[in-house]
């Protein structure tokens, strides 16, 4: 059954999950694929180490200045990574963007 999902502005935490990176895990997608709907806050500076997409990301950039591959992304950009594809992330500005992962997220360095 789908349900409806709310959540307000205070019920939105965030969670640092690597340096001067942090999530707002805004939902977790059913199914067991590992889906999710984040909000995500990097750091000037931070790097998202390289990493996949088994179902693949679209990204859309709220503010800052954000290189994704090598691709760099400005405030209202959206970014659609194909399954399979990856690329590693490096915040120029401090920024924040949302992003969908239908299939979840794999990390393919070991730093």
């Amino acid at each position: 059954m789908n349900t409806t999902t709310f959540r307000p502005l205070q019920d939105q935490p965030f969670e640092t999950v690597a340096p001067g990176v942090q999530f707002s895990f805004l939902r977790r997608h059913g199914g067991g694929g590992g889906g999710m709907t984040v909000l995500v806050r990097m750091e000037k500076g931070a790097r998202a180490r390289r990493h996949n997409h088994p179902g693949g990301e679209e990204t859309y950039l709220v503010s800052g200045k954000l290189r994704v591959g090598e691709r760099v992304l400005s405030p209202g950009d959206y970014l659609w990574t194909a399954p399979g594809e990856g690329h590693d992330g490096y915040a120029e500005e401090e920024s924040v963007f949302f992003v969908v992962l239908p299939g979840g997220l794999d990390v393919t360095d070991a730093r």
